[in-house]
Parts: C-alpha cells; sequence; structure tokens
C-alpha cells in the first residue's frame, strides 16, 4: 500500500520549495514555532522530533547539541532529504524503549496523525521522568480570528497582486490536517501525564501563499499571542 505521504511529498522539491513554499517563508515560519526549542536542549541531550520531516529543528540546533538529535517520520520520500540521524516510524507507535530521550519535540505534526492521543501518550512513554515536551499544533478558529481584523482583510487586499500562492496539490486519499481546541489541548496532554509549563500561540502564518511584505508587517506589528495560527506547550513529564 502506497504511504499518503510519500505520495503528497513526491510533487515537492524541499531544498526549493518546501511545502510548495519558498525555503525563506518556511524558515521564517519555523524560527517563529521551533526556534524557541532550542533552549530546553541541553548539551549532549538525547531529542526525539516526532515527524521531524527534513529535519528543519536539527537545523536549528548548536553542533553540540545536534549530536543527540533523532529524527522520525512516516515518509521514505521526506527523509530523503534530511541529513541527520533518521527513523521510518508513526508517532502511534515510537520504535523505542520506555524513557529513552531527554527531550522530545513534536512541532506541526500532530494535525496530521491517525490518532492524536496514542500519539501524545506515546510521546510521554518515550520521553525520561522529568524531560521535556515541546508541542506545537494548528488551533481551530486561527482563519477567523485573522479576517475578522479589518486591518488584516485590507492589507491582504491591497497585497495580492504580490502575493505569491502557495503550490496547489490535492491531498492524496489518506492524507490528514486538523487543527485541534486549544483547551481540549491542554486537557489531552495532561490526561496522558504531563505538566504544562507554559501554552501560547505562535507563528503569523496566512491563510494562503506567502508575502514578504507580510513577514515585515507581522514581525512588526502583528501579536501572535492574539493572532497566532499555532499553539504551543512546553510540558515536563
Amino acid at each position: 500500500m502506497t504511504n499518503p505521504y510519500d505520495e503528497l511529498y513526491q510533487h515537492y522539491n524541499m531544498a526549493l520549495r518546501p511545502y510548495g513554499y519558498s525555503a525563506g517563508y518556511v524558515m521564517w515560519r519555523n524560527r517563529q514555532i521551533k526556534e524557541p526549542f532550542v533552549k530546553y536542549v541541553a548539551s549532549g541531550a538525547k531529542v526525539l522530533d516526532v515527524g521531524g520531516g527534513f529535519g528543519i529543528f536539527g537545523s536549528l540546533l548548536p553542533k553540540d547539541r545536534a549530536e543527540g538529535y533523532h529524527n522520525l517520520d512516516v515518509s521514505r520520500e521526506m527523509l530523503e532529504y534530511s541529513l541527520f540521524r533518521n527513523i521510518l516510524g508513526v508517532g502511534e507507535s515510537l520504535p523505542f524503549k520506555d524513557d529513552a530521550f531527554d527531550c522530545v519535540i513534536c512541532s506541526e505534526v500532530l494535525e496530521h496523525v491517525n490518532d492524536k492521543e496514542k500519539t501524545l501518550s506515546e510521546c510521554h512513554r518515550v520521553l525520561k521522568p522529568y524531560g521535556l515536551f515541546c508541542l506545537s499544533t494548528p488551533r481551530t478558529g486561527w482563519g477567523k480570528d485573522f479576517w475578522a481584523n479589518p486591518v488584516f482583510k485590507r492589507i491582504m487586499q491591497a497585497n495580492a497582486l504580490l502575493t505569491k500562492p502557495k503550490l496547489q496539490t490535492p491531498d492524496p486519499e489518506g492524507v490528514k490536517d486538523e487543527p485541534s481546541d486549544e483547551h481540549w489541548l491542554k486537557q489531552a496532554v495532561e490526561k496522558v501525564g504531563f505538566f504544562v509549563l507554559s501554552q501560547y500561540r505562535a507563528d503569523n502564518h496566512l491563510p494562503w501563499g506567502e508575502s514578504k511584505f507580510w513577514m515585515w508587517f507581522a514581525d512588526r506589528f502583528v501579536n501572535p499571542q492574539t493572532y497566532g495560527h499555532c499553539t504551543v506547550l512546553i510540558c515536563l513529564k
């Protein structure tokens, strides 16, 4: 049976236009979301990146903290682009022993798994006691919040000719993309045994396409705590 994510990623050159966006736009977003996680990774720590794709988080780590980085993804096609220690696997059944990692990252992945609760439980299982879990995933209600702001709406209307649309390709059957309610998400991580140290919003993404003007404007004038595309949770086991 064909892996639907392999089928999806065959449409993209992850080095030139990852996920159909420019590399600059993708890194701009990931610095907002993933770069704050770097401070939770100590030198020599063993790190698991669940659904790490082509290893963006690994590329953000300083060399002394990247040595213990393990990148797990469901797609062989995606891992072909990763220069790190790669493992093929799914979040619902992580191929590791209990208490194996000092830090577990699950960033922009939970929306794609078949069983969110099982994936969170597996992340908890493989994390060492008192280890840190860094989670981010798109939130429900984001688009409504964005378009409810008349300034954003007018900027996007005026900027439409300068906005580069995302390369569109239909998702193969089996590809999921389901955001999570922020309150449900906190309850779900607590249910599997995590203690939530911090919860906030991040990522000034656009509802479609990409725009250099929006990147400039958002960095200066948009508060991601209000309009952020993603919910981020920092948790302790």
